[in-house]
C-alpha cells in the first residue's frame, strides 16, 4: 500500500513540476522572463561547487529511482516453506520440493504439454505461480478445474497449508500443419 501512495506523490510532483516548466517555456508567467536572473547567475559563477551539487543531487535521485523501479519488477521467491503454521515452529522443506510435486501432477493431465511452477510471497503468505503449456485443443474450464480441486487440494493437503494461493497461467501450443510450415 506504501509503494502505491509513494508512488502515486512521486508522479503528482513530477507531473505538477513538468507542467510548470512547460507554462513558463510557453510564456504563461510573461514573455521573455528568464529561469535564472543576474543575480541569481552571478551567485551561481562564485560558488564552484554549485554545479556539481546539483549533479550529484540528481544522479541521487536517479539512482534511487532506479532501484525504486527495479524493486518493483523483483518479485520474491520462496527458498524454503514451513510445512503447517510458521509461527507454532513447523518443520520446513525446500520450496523445489513443493514445485516439483504440483508440476508433476499438471504434467501428467492430458493435453499439458510444459509446467513451470514458482513459489513466491513470504513464509506466513506464500502463493503459488503454475504457468501451463497445453495444446489449443485442451477444455481450459475443465484443465483449470482439475488443477483447482485436484492438485492444489493436494499441495495444500502435502504442506498442511490451507492459506496456500495460487495464480494458473495458460499458454496455448497449437500445432501447424505441414501444409502451412513455411521455410523463409
Amino acid at each position: 500500500m506504501w509503494n502505491r501512495v509513494w508512488l502515486a506523490l512521486t508522479g503528482l510532483v513530477l507531473l505538477v513540476a513538468g507542467g510548470t516548466t512547460l507554462a513558463g517555456g510557453l510564456g504563461a508567467f510573461g514573455p521573455d522572463r528568464p529561469v535564472v536572473t543576474g543575480a541569481m547567475s552571478q551567485k551561481m559563477a562564485e560558488n564552484p561547487w554549485f554545479w556539481p551539487a546539483v549533479a550529484a543531487c540528481a544522479l541521487t535521485v536517479a539512482v534511487l529511482g532506479t532501484g525504486w523501479l527495479a524493486a518493483q519488477w523483483r518479485s520474491r521467491t520462496l527458498r524454503r516453506l514451513a510445512m503447517g503454521d510458521a509461527r507454532a515452529g513447523a518443520t520446513r522443506m525446500a520450496a523445489r520440493v513443493a514445485t516439483r510435486a504440483i508440476s508433476a501432477d499438471v504434467t501428467s493431465y492430458p493435453g499439458v504439454r510444459r509446467v513451470r511452477t514458482r513459489l513466491s510471497g513470504s513464509a506466513r503468505r506464500p502463493s503459488v505461480r503454475v504457468r501451463v503449456m497445453c495444446d489449443a485443443e485442451v477444455d481450459l474450464g475443465e484443465l483449470a478445474w482439475r488443477i483447482r480441486d485436484d492438485a492444489m487440494v493436494r499441495l495444500r493437503t502435502t504442506l498442511n497449508r490451507e492459506d496456500l494461493g495460487g495464480v494458473v497461467d495458460f499458454r496455448m501450443k497449437r500445432e501447424i500443419p505441414a501444409w502451412e510450415r513455411r521455410v523463409v
